[in-house]
This record gives C-alpha cells, structure tokens and sequence, in this order.
C-alpha cells in the first residue's frame, strides 16, 4: 500500500498541484518561493496538526471566483423556484476550498484493507486505489454570502470581509472520494485518527537553530538518542539489565536522600504547628528514568586521539547528519515495535531541507545513509515513502539521479503566474534516452545540478568563457547581477544533449558556443573564411540544434529567430567585430580580434618614480612573444591559443588585467548580444548577411 499522488487545491500558490509519489524517495526542488514548504505545511496541517487556516491561505486565483460566487448568489436571490436549485448547486461548486487529496493504491494479495475499507468507494475487482480528501469548505454557502450582503458597513469589500470572518462559516471535512466520477462520502468523527490507521506522516527537519559555538546547550545528540531509545524494543536483555540498573540506584540514592534532609523535613513538619495550617508529610524517593537519562544526564563526546571532545566542539554539519539519521531510525523502530496492531498500513517520511549546515559530500553520504535505513525498514515488512525538499544539486547528483530511474524521482516546481506549475520527470521524452542520460547523469555529477535552482542559464563552451563570464555580465548586462545565474561549461559537442532537459524545466538559457570552422575533405580545423563557401562546422550544437545548420556560410547567415528555440533558449556563436569582412572561430579568437587596438597599445606607468612605457602585450602570456611589427599584422587566427593549458592562462590573464591603468576591454559582439537577450535588452543584430 502507498501514496500514488498527492493532489492539492486552492493552497497559497499550490492552485492546481498534482504530485505523484514515487516509492522510494520522490525529491521536490525548485527556486526559492516555489512551494515546496507550502507542499509540507498543507499535508501537516491537515493530517496531522489542527488546522489553523485562514483566509490569507487561499490561492490568489480564488479571489476571482469568490466574486464569481457572489454574482451567482445574487441571480440565485432573483431567480424562480425552479432555477434556484439548479443555481444554489452551480454557487456551492463554485465558491473555493482548500484541499488536500491523498490517492492511495493498494495490492489486493498483499496489503490489509482494514483500515483503509472506509475510503474505498468501487467494490468493482478491477480497480485498486482509494482516494482520502480533506475539505478546508464553507458549510453554508448561502449564509455566508447573506451575512455579506447584510454587513453593517457596507464598504467593505467581499474579500475583506472574507478575510475578517472565514472561520465562521468554513470547517475543516474529510470524505472517501472517488476519482473518476468525482462523488464523495463523508466521513463522521474523527477522521484524522481513521487517516492515521491508513498512513503516518512523519517529520524531519535540519535543526537551523543549533550553535556551535562552545557551551551550546541544545544537545542534539541527546535528542536524537533519546527519541531512539524511547522507540526501541525494550523487551532485550540488554535494555532490561540497563532499567534494572537504574532501579537499583534510584533505591540507593533514596535512602541517601532521606539521611541528608531528614532535619529539613523534622522543621517542615513543625512549621505552623500552632495554626490552622498542616503541612502535609513528605516522601523522598528518587525515580531514574532510562529516557530522561539518556536525553539529560549522559554526555555525548566526539572520539579524539587522546582527548574526547564534547557535542558542542564539533560542527553543526556532523550534529544535523547524526540528528535527521536518528531521528529516521527513530520512525522506524516506533513502527517496528508496535505493539499488538501496527500503528498505520504504511509511512511517509518529509524532510525539508536537509542540506543545512552541510558540506557536499556529507549531504551525498546522508542520502546513502537513508537508503540503507529505507532497506532495512522494508525488511521487517515497513512500507516507508521518503518525501525531500532540497536547493542542494547535491542532494538532487544522489538522491534524484539513479542510473535504473533516470530522472524519475525528481518534482520541479516552477513559479508560474500567480501559482506552481509542477514538473514531473517521469513524463520528460528523450531522444536516444540510454546514451543521453548516460551523459547527463555523468555531468551533473561532476558540475552539479545548479540549473534546478537557477533563474536562468548560460552553456558555454569552454573555460574561458566560463571564468570570464562574471565580468562580461558586469561590463554588458549588469542586471543579470541581480539574478542566480548558474553557468554551465559543457563543451559544443555536448550542449545539444540538453535540449529535452531545458525545455522540460522551462529556464531561459544561453547557449554560447564556437563556429569550430572546418575543412569538409580533410576535417582539419581552419580560419573562417567567408569566400569559400564548403567549410563546415564540427560544432554538434549548431548542426544538431541551433540553428542546425552545417555549412559555415549558412550558419554566419542565420537571422534571429533561427537562432532561437520557443523564446527560451537562444544560441550565440561568433559574428564580426571590427572588420565586416572578419569573422573569428573560437571565443579567444574573437577576444582578440575586438581587442586589438588595446593590445596594440601602451601606456607610461610610474614606476619607482620614474615613468615608463609598459606595452599591455606583454600582460598576456600568450603575446608576450610576438613582436610588436609582427603582432600588427598577424590575424587574430593566428594569436589564438589553441591548447587548454594556455586558454586557461589567457582567461587568468584577462581576469587579472589593470583596466584602470591600461583602459577596459570590449566583450566580443556576438556574447554581448546573446547575454543582452537573456537579460531583455532589446537586441540590434549587427550581423553582417554572407552572401
């Protein structure tokens, strides 16, 4: 038995929100404000707390149909018997509710329907699913909107006075609803212990309010074994011989107890002897008990080589880790050891954000950490489904990319208008899914998976671009600045592997990639030369993709909108700079080719109080070589560096340049143009048609 779906209405901006449930571990991510607290609170408040919502708690959509409602309340005022019926069922279906939907599956074979037969609603032997619906709704709708009407101040709006008087006439109601016909059965009582029979859910949370500073006091260690202690099996020899222990000083200490105060109790019990006052007898006994123990008098150390260190002298990291494992097991052995019946058919486990506090490659061993503890749940028959919010690409490399489940486990929540649009990744399409998936588990392993969280994106195609990235944005679209903007080197042999991915997340992404200019007969790289119209390009994200062309003449002619895909992504290759005629083969080339004249040129800098001409060429390693005669009429094919370990000492150089000495380099043309479309500056294509 598990959780198929969580479906939920009308919550915040959780508007429309189906979210199926995997059976393992289903990993929830997006962008800061995208819902995925949201998504915890509302199953917590209506399962497991009292509910405390409020007005504020609507979706904003629904302001629109509460004024709806009202207008239909006021034909139904006008109408005749006959329509009235008709129109007080169209207002009671119109006017919003909050809702939490719990669509459970089950195997007939297998699970006991015991507990979960009061939410089944098709005895048909062909199906196997329930459906569980708590109901935040009004219980009178023509009340409600009759005290509206009648409202002693008649300014106030509907939604103010909504607002001010929600709770008079909502109420939280739980129904057994089938699905497919949309029918549903009340449940009486209370129906949060009948949905507790069925499933538990449980929470943990990364302890944010820990310090680790010397003397911290929350003892997290001690919460964590405490709890576990308390949901062990007491019925071991060792636990027994522990209680018997604890006993037999509570006997000792007692007769202790009573030697020391016994004056103190003599003097009590003459106190006001005289008066109409009695101060009763007093006992002095002394109870040890084992849980207590555990959480306030045992001390927690750190193993050290010579000196043990207290909890308090270790990171808050190492405290989390152990607390949120702790706390997992904890869960598991209340399950386990439940006495006579168990306490639900199954377990759902939230945890929000357990990458507080965290390195990297402690958030990956905590993931590894669940897993084995979700094994070893299943093997005493506990069903458990692990549910995790996360802005770790950490979290989602472990726990959201399985080489048998692909990307099946991951929900993208996207921040829609006004609501979360949610993305499941079972329904992400693939072409050649085995090869391409193969490379992105492998990549975003080894680069993170920061796109999940990003504003917007920029592919780039080495690392020179890359690094130098930060200042372009700076010099040419600064308020990018004010955006997460994840930057991604993959290389234009394998950008073209993203398509489905980033069109699937829906994120404005940059491609900046190389002409890669070619020789078609012998595949030896070459110059551009736009004159000689059977070079070919080796770039697989121009010919694949954008603006899947080959023929660099074809690619240098594209117009804009070949060089964009569905107003979200957009390609930008190398286009000319200064000279019309010139167009330049790889980022470096083109770098140098709009920076010529700077790196033509010289200034007198003081130099121990003596002016001197420094020539800026002599700044990049890679032209520090070159005569000054000789760098002049070299094309810039010629300078470029065409080794990684010397594009890498080109990019240092330029990031560690003296601009304000020496003066500010240009952003080659096609770069500043594709990151002034992904900031929304209005873009004047300066291309140049090759006939």
């Amino acid at each position: 038995m598990r959780i198929k779906t969580v479906s939920i209405y009308n919550y915040r901006m959780l508007y429309r929100v189906p979210v199926d449930i995997e059976d393992d571990i289903t990993l929830i991510v997006g962008k800061n404000n995208s819902g995925k607290t949201s998504f915890f609170e509302i199953i917590r408040m209506m399962v497991s707390e009292e509910s405390r919502l409020s007005f504020e708690d609507f979706s904003q959509k629904c302001y629109k149909e509460f004024k709806e409602a009202d207008k239909l309340y006021g034909e139904y005022l006008l109408a005749d018997d006959e329509a009235k019926e008709l129109l007080l069922k169209k207002l009671q279906d119109h006017n919003p509710k909050i809702e939490l939907q719990l669509h459970i599956t089950y195997d007939k074979e297998k699970d006991s329907l015991k507990e979960l037969s009061e939410f089944i609603t098709d005895l048909d032997p062909a199906r196997n699913d329930a459906c569980i619906c708590i109901s935040y709704e009004c219980t009178n709708t023509l009340s409600l909107f009759k005290a509206f009407r009648a409202r002693p101040d008649s300014t106030v709006s509907l939604l103010k006075y909504l607002k001010e008087n929600i709770q008079v006439f909502y109420r939280t109601n739980c129904y057994a609803l089938d699905a497919p016909s949309g029918k549903r059965k009340m449940l009486e009582g209370a129906f949060k212990n009948k949905i507790l029979k069925v499933v538990s859910f449980e929470e943990i949370k990364a302890l944010r309010i820990l310090d680790d500073k010397k003397g911290d006091r929350n003892n997290t260690l001690a919460l964590g074994f405490s709890k576990y202690y308390k949901e062990r099996d007491k019925s071991t020899e060792e636990v027994e011989r522990l209680e018997g222990a604890l006993k037999d000083i509570g006997k000792d200490l007692k007769e202790k107890y009573r030697v020391i105060l016994a004056n103190i109790l003599k003097d009590l019990k003459t106190f006001g002897a005289d008066t109409p006052i009695i101060i009763p007898d007093i006992i002095i006994d002394s109870v040890f008990d084992s849980e207590a123990v555990m959480k306030n008098n045992i001390r927690y150390f750190y193993k050290q080589d010579e000196i043990d260190l207290p909890e308090s002298y270790n990171g808050l990291g190492y405290s989390n880790l152990i607390y949120m494992i702790l706390e997992l097991a904890s869960f598991i052995e209340k399950h386990k050891n439940a006495k006579d019946e168990k306490i639900s058919e199954f377990l759902v486990i939230m945890i929000e954000e357990p990458e507080a506090h965290m390195h990297p490659q402690m958030q990956q061993v905590f993931i590894r950490q669940i897993n084995d503890l979700l094994k070893n749940a299943k093997s005493h028959g506990i069903t458990i489904q692990l549910i995790i919010t996360s802005h770790s690409s950490h979290i989602i490399s472990e726990a959201g990319i399985d080489l048998k489940k692909g990307f099946n486990r991951i929900r993208y929540f996207i921040k829609g208008q006004g609501e979360v649009i949610p993305k499941d990744f079972n329904h992400l399409q693939i072409d050649n899914e085995k090869a391409t998936f193969r490379f992105l588990k492998q990549y975003l392993n080894l680069h993170k998976s920061d796109l999940f969280f990003a504003d917007k994106v920029i592919m780039v195609e080495g690392v020179t671009e890359r690094l130098l990235m930060p200042q372009m944005i700076a010099k040419v679209a600064p308020s990018l600045q004010r955006e997460y903007i994840t930057v991604l080197e993959v290389g234009g042999a394998y950008t073209h592997k993203f398509e489905e991915i980033l069109a699937f997340i829906d994120i404005k992404t940059l491609i900046v990639t190389d002409l890669d200019s070619k020789d078609a007969e012998t595949n030896i790289a070459c110059a551009v030369d736009i004159n000689n119209k059977t070079l070919v390009t080796s770039n697989e994200t121009l010919i694949s993709w954008l603006p899947k062309k080959s023929i660099i003449v074809e690619i240098l002619a594209s117009t804009e909108d070949e060089k964009i895909f569905q107003e979200k992504v957009r390609v930008a290759f190398q286009i000319n700079e200064i000279n019309a005629e010139y167009y330049s083969r790889s980022f470096e080339e083109a770098f140098i080719e709009c920076n010529k004249k700077l790196l033509l040129s010289s200034k007198m800098v003081e130099v121990n109080g003596v002016e001197t001409e420094k020539k800026v060429k002599n700044y990049f390693s890679l032209l520090r070589g070159w005569k000054t005669e000789d760098l002049t009429n070299a094309i810039s094919y010629e300078l470029a560096p065409t080794t990684s370990k010397a594009k890498t000492n080109f990019a240092f150089d330029v990031m560690s340049f003296d601009e304000e000495i020496f003066g500010s380099w240009q952003v080659p043309q096609y770069i500043k143009e594709g990151l002034e479309w992904l900031s929304g500056i209005c873009v004047v294509n300066y291309k140049i048609s090759v006939e």
